[in-house]
């Protein structure tokens, strides 16, 4: 990692990253695992060094078996893609641990969380929940699909039956021709004996004066 350098904003000073962990990590082990996430996840590197410093108490030393610890769960987890707890496996990316770390940042910022921090627990609770509510987005999805079709097929079914059993009708073997609807009757004629009557009658009018 010698040609890894870090750049002080201020004065532009350059160290190699390995020197700056040295400073920070006296043990060797504990520098080639923090090495190793590095490596691994350098969108990730920054934000674990200042996790680390999270847990270090005022005024002393962290110790290096903390640190230890530590960093030999995170780098299996982080390089492993996936975080068991409570036996219990959920798949993390990158992106969940970047957003993880701010998460314990801002809480330290906020005065939520109070440093020093005695493990990771608090980082995997943030995972764990984030993973959970992600599930908890796609099952309500899948859900409302679900419905959806459900509600599209049920709306169908009725026309789509009610349209085949009236063409099958008369398909069907043996089956009554439908019964059609009778003409009126016509209506009888007038009578001869009627029409006299009526005839004798405009007579009688024509001949009053």
């Amino acid at each position: 990692m010698t040609d890894w350098l870090d750049t002080c904003p201020v004065c532009g000073a350059q160290e190699s990253l390995d020197v700056k962990l040295a400073r920070m990590i006296d043990d060797p082990q504990v520098r080639g695992l923090v090495a190793d996430v590095l490596r691994l996840s350098l969108p990730l590197g920054e934000r674990l060094q200042r996790y680390l410093r999270l847990h270090k108490p005022p005024k002393q030393r962290l110790r290096i078996g903390r640190v230890r610890e530590l960093v030999v769960e995170l780098v299996a987890d982080m390089t492993g893609g996936t975080v068991e707890r409570h036996g219990r496996a959920w798949a993390v990316t990158p992106q969940d641990w970047e957003t993880a770390f701010d998460a314990v940042f801002l809480a330290v910022r906020k005065g939520t969380l109070q440093p020093p921090l005695q493990g990771n627990g608090y980082l995997y609770q943030v995972l764990t929940r984030m993973a959970d509510e992600a599930e908890a987005a796609q099952e309500q999805q899948r859900e409302q699909e679900r419905r959806a079709a459900h509600r599209a097929h049920a709306s169908d079914a009725p026309t789509r039956a009610g349209a085949l059993l009236a063409g099958a009708g008369s398909a069907l073997p043996g089956a009554a021709p439908r019964p059609t609807t009778a003409a009126a009757a016509p209506l009888p004629g007038t009578s001869p004996t009627v029409r006299a009557m009526r005839a004798a009658i405009q007579a009688k009018k024509g001949e009053q004066p």
